[in-house]
């Protein structure tokens, strides 16, 4: 589909990752992605972005915290809802990253953390719902780790989908929270090493799609 300002949009569909007898019980399975605006860079690499529009759902402006951490005690930068807009640049020398916790006691968690060995960014599920249903493994895509590491990511309850600006490149995953209480966001690094850190979240609006009124032509 033509973006309204010339390019082009792409929507993707997102499986269910958790035993398909819950799906069945809850009577829907499967989820439309975000819109992303896509284009080929001049090294004819496809990359991809949230669609502008999506700018429009932004809500209040939940958390803005900037600074750095040596460890081993992660910064707690704030509260998120179930449905939360974040960008964030991340300045690691050694692993680091983000960890969203879902429950009060900090046992069930989704992190997304950097693997400078490696350098691939790590989206980590393996603790991301106390539901024994539901499927745990990490995912990974390459990402440059020798400059800061700039990331947007959208969270709406059960989907998580990970924009990573240097390569648009996109990690869509499903996920399923348990926790009911408000979720924590946290920066962590290993003991002794640095890791550099802005983040901003805003709530995200619930979309609403306007019918048209029974007298319009």
């Amino acid at each position: 589909m033509r973006a309204p300002g010339g390019g082009w949009l792409l929507w993707g569909w997102s499986w269910e990752a958790r035993a398909p007898a819950w799906a069945v019980t809850d009577g829907w399975a499967g989820v439309l992605t975000l819109p992303r605006e896509i284009h080929v860079d001049e090294d004819g690499m496809l990359r991809q972005e949230p669609a502008a529009e999506l700018l429009a759902l932004r809500g209040e402006h939940t958390v803005h915290a900037a600074g750095e951490t040596h460890g081993p005690q992660p910064v707690d930068l704030g509260s998120v809802g179930r449905a939360f807009d974040l960008t964030a640049r991340l300045e690691p020398t050694v692993d680091a990253g983000l960890r969203l916790l879902t429950d009060p006691d900090g046992s069930e968690y989704l992190d997304i953390r950097l693997d400078t060995e490696a350098g691939e960014l790590v989206v980590d599920r393996e603790h991301a719902s106390l539901d024994t249903r539901a499927h745990g493994g990490s995912y990974r895509m390459p990402c440059p780790t020798d400059r800061p590491v700039d990331l947007r990511v959208v969270v709406d309850h059960s989907i998580a989908e990970i924009f990573l600006t240097a390569t648009g490149q996109v990690l869509t995953l499903r996920f399923y929270p348990t926790g009911q209480g408000p979720w924590r966001l946290q920066a962590r690094t290993a003991p002794g090493m640095r890791l550099g850190y802005e983040a901003d979240t805003w709530e995200l609006h619930p979309l609403v799609i306007k019918e048209p009124s029974t007298g319009a032509a």
